[in-house]
């Protein structure tokens, strides 16, 4: 079986419908993945800026893009590399209302055991199931 990873323009497509040539064309797409005639690979980047999309041009929130994202990831013939972790960031994405890089980025250091630095202090008070500081410098310790 043929792999094939798929841009951010096919999925969003698939997902609205809202082109009369590029929709049933990502539709038929989708399908041969559900039949087992290619395997579709979603990277995690072609995520994010499939996000960035909905949110931007089609007025998305997390509490609508999500599911679809679940949806689409959890259809036969379709795999995201780290599936596991996207998927929880995903779901953070959805139930905190958060920006998609920052769920993403949390959900890896949680399934990476590793920690977070940023200056972003939303972020570190918003997710506290991880362990998220300011940079600082490692010989002051």
């Amino acid at each position: 079986m043929k792999s094939v990873a798929i841009d951010a323009n096919v999925i969003v497509r698939y997902l609205t419908g809202d082109d009369p040539a590029q929709s049933p064309a990502a539709a038929a797409l989708f399908r041969a993945a559900s039949a087992g005639r290619v395997g579709l690979i979603i990277p995690t980047p072609i995520l994010q800026e499939t996000v960035y999309v909905l949110e931007t041009f089609y007025g998305g929130t997390p509490a609508t893009i999500a599911p679809k994202l679940m949806s689409l990831l959890s259809l036969t013939g379709v795999t995201c590399p780290g599936a596991r972790w996207v998927l929880d960031g995903i779901q953070w994405y959805r139930a905190k209302n958060a920006d998609f890089g920052d769920a993403l980025l949390c959900a890896y250091a949680r399934h990476h055991n590793c920690e977070v630095n940023t200056f972003d202090k939303e972020l570190i008070k918003k997710f506290a199931e991880i362990t998220a500081t300011e940079p600082a410098d490692p010989k002051a310790k």
